[in-house]
Parts: C-alpha cells; sequence; structure tokens
C-alpha cells in the first residue's frame, strides 16, 4: 500500500504512506474520548501521590530514591499528555485542554503548553532538517550523537541520572518555558490568560508549600527527578524516536521510527503510546490510545521493518533499540536503506506529515 510521490528535483520516488486508503480508519481512530484522557491524567497524579505518601509512611532514607524514580516516570507521561494538548486532541474543546495541560502538565514541569506547541509543530513541518529545531539542536549536541560503544552509551544515560547533562537540556526546553517566552523572546508571545494562569499555578504552589511546609518533598521529589532521572528515560526514548545519524532519505517511513517495548519499559521510557512515534507522524491528529491501531494498519500495509524503522523493544537482546544504538558504525545496517535522494534545487522541502 505505497503511495507514489515524485519530487521536480527528485527523481527517486519515495515510499510515502497511503493516507486516502486508510482515511476512514484514521477518522475514526481521530475522534477524542475525553473520558480516557481525563482518566490518563488522573491515574498519572493518582501514582505520584501514592509515592509521596509513601514517603511519608515509610519513614526511611531508601523510600526517597524510589519515589522519586517512581515520580520521573509520571512527569515523563504528563509530557506526553501535553504534547497531546499541543497537538488539540487531549479534550475536545481545545480551550479547555490547554487551561487543563497547563495546570496539571506543563507548568508542574515549569513549561507552557503553547511555548511547546510552537517548536513542536515546526519539529512536524520540518522532520530532521536543520528548519527542524529538536533535530538541529541534537545535531550540535555531541551527547546525542550514536552510535558509540556500550560504555559510552551507558556513560550518556549515567550522566542524564545524575545531571551532568541538564544544562544542555535546558537549551532545549527553555523556549517551552513560561520565562523563555517571556524574558527569551521565545515564540509565540504569552497571552493574557497564560499570564493570569501561570501566576494563579504559582501562587497555589507556594500557599501549599508554605501550608505544609513540604519544601524538603518537592525539591527531592519533584524537581530534582525533573533534571535527572526523567531526562535519562527522555533520551532513551527520543533516540528510539528519529534515526539522527543517518542523513535523510525523503521517506517518511524511514524519518521516524516505532518501538514495541514491553510493559516495563514503556511504563518507564515510552508512557502512552509515545513508542509509536513513526505512527504518531504519520497520523498527528490521532490521540495517543488509537496509535496501536495506527500502527498495525501500517504494518499491515508493508511500511515497517525490523531493525529500521521497527524494534520490538528498547533493551532487549533481539531487533532492540539498544542494539542499533550500540552497533558496529558499517555494521551493514546502513546500507540496507535507500540511498539518499540527489539535493533539491528548489529550496523547499515539503512537509512529510499529513
Amino acid at each position: 500500500m505505497y503511495a507514489e510521490v515524485v519530487d521536480e528535483a527528485d527523481v527517486q520516488i519515495a515510499r510515502r504512506v497511503d493516507r486516502q486508503a486508510l482515511s476512514k480508519l484514521t477518522r475514526e481512530m481521530s475522534r477524542v474520548s475525553n473520558a480516557r484522557a481525563v482518566w490518563a491524567l488522573a491515574s498519572q497524579w493518582l501514582v505520584i501521590a501514592a509515592a509521596f505518601a509513601g514517603v511519608v509512611w515509610v519513614d526511611r532514607w531508601w523510600a526517597w530514591p524510589i519515589a522519586a524514580l517512581i515520580i520521573a516516570t509520571r512527569q515523563h507521561a504528563m509530557l506526553a499528555l501535553m504534547h497531546e494538548a499541543a497537538h488539540y486532541h487531549f479534550l475536545s474543546n481545545r480551550k479547555v485542554g490547554d487551561v487543563v495541560a497547563d495546570f496539571l502538565c506543563a507548568f508542574p514541569l515549569n513549561m507552557t503548553t503553547a511555548g511547546y506547541r510552537h517548536q513542536h509543530m515546526e519539529h512536524h513541518r520540518y522532520v530532521n532538517t536543520q528548519q527542524d529545531p529538536y533535530w538541529a539542536s541534537m545535531q550540535g549536541d555531541a551527547s546525542w550523537h550514536f552510535p558509540r560503544t556500550p560504555l559510552r552509551a551507558a556513560a550518556v544515560f549515567v550522566g542524564d541520572a545524575l545531571g551532568l547533562y541538564a544544562p544542555n537540556h535546558l537549551k532545549v526546553v527553555l523556549p517551552w518555558t513560561y520565562w523563555g517566552r517571556l524574558l527569551g523572546g521565545a515564540k509565540p508571545r504569552i497571552s493574557a490568560a497564560e499570564h493570569a494562569r501561570y501566576w494563579t499555578y504559582v501562587a497555589l504552589l507556594v500557599t501549599t508549600l508554605v501550608t505544609t511546609g513540604a519544601w524538603l518533598h518537592w525539591l527531592l521529589l519533584w524537581v530534582l527527578p525533573t533534571t535527572t532521572v526523567m531526562m535519562a528515560f527522555f533520551r532513551m526514548r527520543a533516540l528510539g524516536e528519529h534515526p539522527l545519524d543517518i542523513e535523510p532519505k525523503g521517506d517518511e517511513t524511514r524519518e521516524t521510527r516505532d518501538v514495541k517495548g514491553t510493559l516495563l519499559e514503556n511504563f518507564f521510557v515510552a508512557p502512552l503510546n509515545c513508542n509509536y512515534h513513526l505512527t504518531h507522524h504519520a497520523f498527528p491528529s490521532v490521540p495517543f490510545y488509537n496509535l496501536p491501531v495506527m500502527h498495525d494498519a501500517l504494518d499491515q500495509a508493508g511500511l515497517l521493518e525490523d531493525g529500521v524503522n521497527r524494534f520490538d523493544t528498547y533493551l532487549g537482546k533481539h531487533n532492540s533499540l539498544v542494539q542499533y544504538l550500540t552497533r558496529t558504525p558499517g555494521s551493514g545496517l546502513e546500507e540496507s536503506l535507500p540511498a539518499a535522494p540527489p539535493p533539491q534545487t528548489s529550496g523547499v522541502r515539503l512537509p512529510l506529515h499529513s
């Protein structure tokens, strides 16, 4: 099920997703379920609350790192829900979706939904090019350059967990933050409603911390994980999403990837179906809970290939992302990919997403 598209400046026929053939299924799967979104959000906060309560109840030093680890996984899930709001399919009412995402996902992580949305839409439009803000920042940061030896790969993730790469990550997320937009000039400009929401959130947070005296709990169980352990999970997921180490092939099915993942891997690394990233790029209107259906449609169409744009696990022994990231350069995996098309002389690169 291929759609053949020929660019005037590109003689290569790029394999694309035949969206017309899948239009009926796509429309059906693009329906927003408020109940599923609310439950997804509530369940993250229930786990977070249980982790905080566990530390207080157990009252032992070893409970703190365990709780911080669990909270980091749910903070990662909150990023995923903010991402849903950025695509306007978190809740059926977009304005309400933005307000809920700001208060319960973005602001607690020192981000803003609108700030994230601006760059994320550029990422979708110009994926894996210099106009893609994610691609450009990763290309300029050596810590994102893979493949590397298992020991050097492990050192990067340990560095994330220890906060050594926190300044690098801060540069990426700064345009998504309230202060990055207010003082750094990142787009879009902050609206009056956003100002009101943000300072209401700050007032509620300070009031809660002053009333409960839980400053240490907030710093060690909330702030610290966002700059350490959560970023290690984030890096593993991001490395699975796009092949940063090869030149773009002019083929959208080779510029993103899906990783099935185990239940445990997805809990830590890719919550809420973040592992279906190729599927998300092909069908960005589809909410996270319906991505597995669209993934199966791509698979049935013969568009997914093991070791190229589909991996079974992140850390397993067979067809895993870690094998790809720690492979020996020139091992043959790169040669299995289609040859890169000639440079486009028009200077215009058409978006590869719907």
